[in-house]
């Protein structure tokens, strides 16, 4: 059974994201810029390299990302650190337009409730944006305030613990949502188990409100699709968040 992402919550920022070519060897995702709402528009401001660029890249180094062939997002270059003309329609070209007849087939695609109408910037933030023909997406770090919510989110490292499993996976599987400390790269770590066996991460940008959520909501979800190719697998689950009483993923 499918579900379907009903409370969908407006984002308060998106991180715009780069991994590098796959010749380069680095499949690091990359927080390189953010964009936030600013009165009537909407504003992509570059992470200064530093303190700030690294702090959201687990001390990884602007040199290095530039190193990997990383020049900015074409539409908005790195001469100018912070934009605001044209942000949000420069992303939306990377979505298909709401008027298209199969629209409503790639908004399914995400779990998107067909009677649902997120707004331009949410639905940026629920379907990452992504392109075949460039490494850049975009990622919503999510609201810990949100008293209830709705996601699809892809697991991260997925690949790597897939083979190492003793079970076949299958969609609808229930998953735990628990933190990692004890993760030697990055204590604040969200991991994903099914059947006690971890099978990947939470995006290290939206495990701080993971984080959150667990210690202050009630946070279910279940494997809602798994697909990709034998080389790279991928794996995806709907999220649930509610405030108070009990609400399980159907």
């Amino acid at each position: 059974m499918e579900n379907w992402i009903r409370q969908i919550c407006e984002p308060r920022q998106l991180y715009l994201a780069w991994q590098a070519p796959d010749h380069m060897g680095d499949r690091f995702r990359w927080a390189v810029a953010v964009i936030r709402p600013k009165g009537d528009t909407y504003t992509l401001r570059y992470l200064a390299p530093g303190r700030e660029f690294e702090a959201l890249n687990q001390g990884r180094s602007f040199n290095r990302v530039v190193a990997l062939g990383y020049h900015g997002y074409p539409a908005f270059g790195l001469r100018r650190s912070e934009n605001s003309v044209g942000v949000l329609e420069a992303l939306m070209r990377r979505l298909p337009p709401r008027s298209r007849p199969d629209y409503k087939d790639y908004q399914r695609q995400f779990r998107i409730a067909p009677e649902a109408a997120p707004s331009d910037f949410a639905l940026i933030g629920a379907t990452e944006a992504k392109l075949p023909s460039d490494g850049f997406s975009v990622v919503d770090p999510l609201d810990g305030e949100a008293r209830n919510c709705d996601l699809m989110l892809e697991i991260a490292g997925f690949r790597y613990y897939l083979a190492g499993l003793a079970f076949p996976l299958e969609v609808g599987q229930a998953v735990e949502i628990l933190p990692e400390p004890q993760n030697k790269f990055d204590p604040g770590a969200v991991q994903v188990r099914v059947r006690s066996e971890k099978i990947g991460n939470i995006n290290r940008l939206q495990a701080p409100t993971f984080l959150k959520w667990l210690a202050e909501r009630r946070v279910s979800g279940v494997l809602e699709r798994l697909n990709g190719s034998p080389d790279r697998p991928r794996a995806f689950i709907f999220v649930r968040v509610c405030a108070a009483e009990s609400k399980k993923v159907a």
